[in-house]
């Protein structure tokens, strides 16, 4: 029993590690995939949900060798990924458009790879590792009482958390990553001889995913020297003699000298400002990168220079190799953070704040559709940047506006926020810079297309209207009918069957849960980003706090017992999963102490968490199949992966009504089955 537990907690880490492992390996070295991290996470639940579902069907003899064979697919990935170059297809040589929203890119060339065929089987592949590792963790399930099961589960994937946030701290290579695995992978599996396959398939992984970091993703033609770093966020490559910074294989950005910078449209705000006789002498930057903007301030003589970029490795390159050295000015303040998140805390007054080239490439969470900007450019930001100015400050926003409506929303949401319109300062092409200060006009133009305002509730900058795109709807609505048809055949397979784990009603109540409780896990990511901002510490600590909320559910769940224990957390649920509806958790952006902020944070988000969690609990505790439920309850994940494209049309906050509408319906499904249950007992 006690090689049981310790095989189960081993495969629960080793699955949630690869999870994570994935989504940033896959994203680092596909071009654009970075912007769809959620496509990972839904193959992730597709393979574990079939994995705990089907398990039966895989005889035990060929169970550990599938974990063995889990582990062979994850080289042939790595080697898929080295011998060619896939991309995501439908994106054009310097955006993509998915249903309305755009995505940006760089992209050198189109590539043979460039297949939808070659996108399928990187996708299936990813299915096909956590199917056959997950198949032999639903065994182990099953040989162990629920509870104490699941306790081992999310115990071994908060160890997984864990470690992945110490490789993504220390900035380590995908090298690495494997070699964790592979030992990872040899104490999981009892059989002798598929163990070894284990060891040696992830081994073999690590140097070739070490030679893939030695060639250019954009070009492994290229014999130049180049520096390869592994961000918590993103893969990152320097090229020297270029000066170039590319991130997951897409241009990025480029560093210039001092006398290129003050030639070039940086140098446009100052030399307005001076013309009015107005100096800068205090100014933020938001999005400062590897420092072009900062050196163009300093060369203009101010006082002090906020600095605030993001990503660690960006800021390391540009404090090492910049021309201007601008990071090692003692004037400079290089704060590597959430541009929201400081502007929520500071106190300076600016005389010039300055929205940089601040896209992305990547998503804040595999759960969520923020990127790393989307909370900068809503309303409510620009608002709170207008109040940081001082008598005479300006804000200065400047970008590739290739859509009118794009042009259009920014100035419709600067209006809005500040009461004035902004102004057009330089312009080449579709590259604008666009200023407002508290001398602007207050006349608001008329857009040439209707859109919609980005707020913190809706924020997506990149998305014209409020509108779920018709591809996701299709995706959703293919993926529901393929589970009530999957649902339906086993009904009638197994009619005969009295088990709670092969009931209709538990089955669909298990998928709704898994759902509801996916999109309770990306409010939670949206609200903490909002609130304490949307870098990769604070999501992984918003997943640690969400796993431990379920090991404490399940401790409570052990005496959480009688006739009316369920109903009362149903009854505690709802209203908790409804309350930031009602009252929305960015009213904490007008509380100044962070504790105060985030203790309020905490027990308003993880309260329905916990509730949920609880719920869970008490219902899976009892089950004599719970693998089958647990995998179920996977299977709905996925489908709450996809409803969370919902908050494109209607926000997140709008989201509460549906996890509400889930729990509804899961209580009456669960009450009903153990009042039939009573009644047949009677």
């Amino acid at each position: 029993m006690t090689r049981t537990r310790s095989r189960l907690f081993l495969l629960a880490f080793l699955t949630l590690f690869l999870e994570l492992v994935l989504i940033r390996y896959l994203a680092g070295n596909v071009w654009n995939l970075g912007y769809f991290p959620n496509l990972v996470l839904i193959a992730v639940f597709n393979g574990i949900g079939v994995g705990f579902v089907f398990h039966d069907r895989v005889p035990p003899l060929w169970s550990q060798r599938l974990v063995a064979v889990a582990m062979v697919l994850l080289l042939g990935l790595v080697a898929l990924l080295t011998l060619w170059r896939p991309v995501v297809p439908g994106f054009t040589r310097w955006e993509g458009d998915v249903g309305g929203e755009l995505y940006f890119t760089a992209v050198s060339a189109r590539t043979p790879s460039d297949s939808p065929a070659l996108f399928g089987a990187l996708f299936a592949s990813v299915v096909l590792i956590f199917v056959c590792m997950s198949q032999s963790t639903a065994k182990l399930f099953k040989q162990l009482p629920p509870l104490r099961a699941y306790t081992l589960d999310i115990a071994g994937s908060c160890a997984g958390i864990l470690s992945f946030m110490a490789m993504s701290w220390l900035q380590l290579p995908p090298a690495v990553w494997f070699l964790l695995i592979a030992p990872i992978a040899f104490f999981a599996i009892e059989s002798r001889k598929a163990r070894w396959i284990a060891l040696v398939a992830v081994c073999a992984a690590a140097p070739l995913a070490q030679r893939q970091d030695r060639k250019l993703t954009s070009d492994p033609s290229f014999t130049g020297t180049f520096e390869t770093h592994w961000s918590p966020y993103q893969k990152v490559e320097y090229v020297p003699e270029q000066l170039q910074i590319n991130v997951n294989g897409i241009a990025h950005q480029t560093m210039y000298p001092l006398e290129a910078l003050r030639a070039s449209f940086y140098q446009v705000p100052y030399t307005n400002r001076e013309k009015a006789g107005q100096k800068a002498r205090n100014v933020l930057v938001i999005g400062a990168g590897s420092g072009n903007d900062v050196a163009t301030a300093l060369s203009n003589g101010v006082d002090h220079v906020d600095a605030i970029e993001i990503d660690p490795a960006i800021a390391q390159l540009g404090r090492t190799y910049h021309p201007a050295r601008p990071y090692d000015d003692p004037r400079v303040t290089l704060v590597v953070d959430d541009a929201r998140a400081f502007m929520t805390r500071t106190q300076r007054k600016y005389d010039l704040i300055v929205f940089a080239l601040t896209d992305s490439l990547v998503k804040v969470s595999s759960v969520a559709q923020l990127r790393l900007e989307n909370f900068l450019f809503t309303r409510e930001s620009i608002a709170r940047a207008y109040s940081l100015l001082s008598d005479s400050g300006e804000l200065v926003f400047y970008n590739y506006y290739r859509r009118p409506w794009l042009f259009d929303k920014l100035e419709q949401a600067i209006h809005e926020a500040t009461g004035r319109t902004p102004s057009t300062i330089y312009q080449r092409y579709d590259f604008m810079m666009r200023s407002v200060s508290g001398t602007s006009s207050t006349l608001a133009t008329t857009p040439h297309e209707p859109v919609d305002v980005a707020t913190d509730d809706w924020p997506f900058p990149y998305l014209r209207q409020r509108s779920m795109p018709s591809l996701y709807v299709e995706v959703l609505l293919g993926l529901s009918g393929l589970i009530g048809g999957v649902l339906l055949l086993l009904q009638l397979r197994r009619p005969h069957r009295a088990s709670a784990g092969d009931g209709l009603p538990a089955r669909v109540a298990f998928l709704l849960m898994g759902a509801a409780f996916l999109l309770l896990e990306t409010k939670s990511i949206v609200q903490f980003s909002l609130l304490f901002g949307t870098t990769w510490v604070n999501t992984s600590l918003v997943f640690l706090a969400i796993l431990t909320s379920v090991l404490a559910a399940n401790w409570t769940a052990q005496f959480a017992r009688g006739r009316w224990a369920l109903p009362i957390v149903f009854a505690l649920l709802i209203p908790a999963s409804l309350l930031a509806l009602v009252w929305p958790l960015a009213h904490l952006l007008q509380v100044e102490s962070v504790a105060v902020r985030f203790l309020a944070a905490s027990a308003l988000t993880f309260a329905p968490i916990y509730f949920a969690n609880l719920a869970f609990s008490i219902t899976f505790r009892d089950e004599t199949s719970p693998e089958h439920l647990f995998g179920w309850n996977m299977v709905g994940a996925t489908l709450g992966a996809l409803l969370e494209y919902m908050s494109m049309a209607v926000g997140y906050a709008a989201l509460a009504l549906v996890v509400a509408g889930c729990y509804a319906v899961v209580a009456v499904l669960l009450l009903s089955a153990r009042a039939r249950a009573r009644l047949a007992r009677d």
